[in-house]
């Protein structure tokens, strides 16, 4: 049988639990598991990219909220391209830079905090892991599912945890969350893992071009 799309998954999944009478709950399994494939992929197809233009109140308030649904902040960048550098919220309350460009910024309580502040209609790009799960279900913009095998492992993992068949359970468990693994490993984009920096070659060495 394909399991290709999502209908056919379901379908794929009765079949493997040889239960015709869990139609509705093995949609709450498949919702369940595509949110859990959410927040633990870290692949690029994930993230979403948008322009913020600072306003007038953000400005005052020296913050601004997080995209609409984004799990984390991957990269921001300012109107000239410029990278700026991540860091922890407590290390950002001892920043001291007030005037000049943005080149830090630390996320905490759903809030971006620019560093030095930024001012009113200044521009950044930032690059965010999206909590939306409907990519799994529309891949590149089509009807197919990606990651499938994962998609019908985590239904079946869901699916024994509910029908309480304990002997069942780790399995499924295991090759969900393994194929997530070897997923994640594959991955070729960079969702945070920048380029070495000129800093870390001095320090520890490594390649210069």
């Amino acid at each position: 049988m394909a399991v290709s799309t999502l209908a056919e998954i379901k379908t794929s999944a009765a079949d493997w639990l040889n239960r015709s009478d869990l139609t509705t709950q093995i949609d709450d399994f498949a919702t369940l598991t595509l949110k859990e494939m959410q927040r633990k992929l870290n692949v690029t197809s994930q993230t979403s990219v948008i322009n913020h233009t600072v306003s007038a109140s953000e400005a005052t308030a020296k913050k601004f909220y997080m995209p609409d649904g984004a799990i984390s902040i991957v990269s921001i960048t300012d109107s000239k391209g410029n990278l700026l550098r991540s860091m922890p919220y407590a290390e950002y309350e001892n920043y001291t830079d007030i005037s000049g460009d943005g080149s830090v910024y630390a996320v905490t309580g759903g809030e971006i905090y620019i560093g030095p502040p930024p001012a009113e209609n200044d521009v950044f790009t930032i690059q965010f892991k999206d909590g939306d799960s409907t990519f799994l279900t529309a891949y590149r913009g089509g009807s197919v599912v990606a990651f499938p095998e994962v998609l019908l492992m985590g239904i079946l993992m869901n699916a024994y945890i509910y029908l309480k068949d304990d002997n069942r359970v780790p399995f499924f468990r295991d090759k969900f969350y393994q194929g997530i693994e070897d997923y994640n490993r594959k991955s070729t984009g960079d969702l945070g893992m920048g380029r070495i920096t000129d800093d870390s070659i001095a320090a520890y060495g490594g390649p210069l071009a």
